[in-house]
Order: structure tokens, then C-alpha cells, then sequence
């Protein structure tokens, strides 16, 4: 379940609702590996807490929003 599934997610998400933050990790060349690793770390969340008896869906509203649906900048 490890993999890079959410990685689309979280551009998408980051670029919408997070454009400083975008825009900074874009400029300094961070942006797809900062992606991948939260992707990474989501995924692996996620199969933790199904292997803990979580559906996916209930996993994913656990786990997503900390680390790949950030709360919007202000």
C-alpha cells in the first residue's frame, strides 16, 4: 500500500489552497520530492490504521488532512 498514490492529490490540493507555500517549494526545487514524502507518510498512516481495522475511507479522513489536505493559507 506504500506508493505515491496521493502524491496528485496533495499538488493539486497545495497549489489551490496553499499557493505561497507552492510557489516557495516550486522556486527552491522541493516541491515534488515535499509531495512524495507526504504521499509516502499518508499511505503508510492509512495501512496502519486499516491493518488497526479502519476502513479506507475512515483512515483516509484521519490521516489526509495532516498530510496532504493542509488547511487553507490565510
Amino acid at each position: 500500500m506504500l506508493g505515491l498514490q496521493y502524491t496528485r492529490l496533495a499538488l493539486d490540493h497545495w497549489r489551490k489552497w496553499l499557493p505561497k507555500m507552492y510557489r516557495e517549494m516550486r522556486k527552491d526545487g522541493t516541491l515534488n520530492a515535499e509531495a512524495q514524502k507526504a504521499s509516502k507518510e499518508a499511505a503508510a498512516q492509512v495501512a496502519s490504521l486499516m491493518e488497526a481495522g479502519y476502513q479506507k475511507h475512515e483512515a483516509e479522513a484521519v490521516v489526509l488532512p495532516e498530510y496532504i489536505l493542509l488547511p487553507p493559507e490565510k
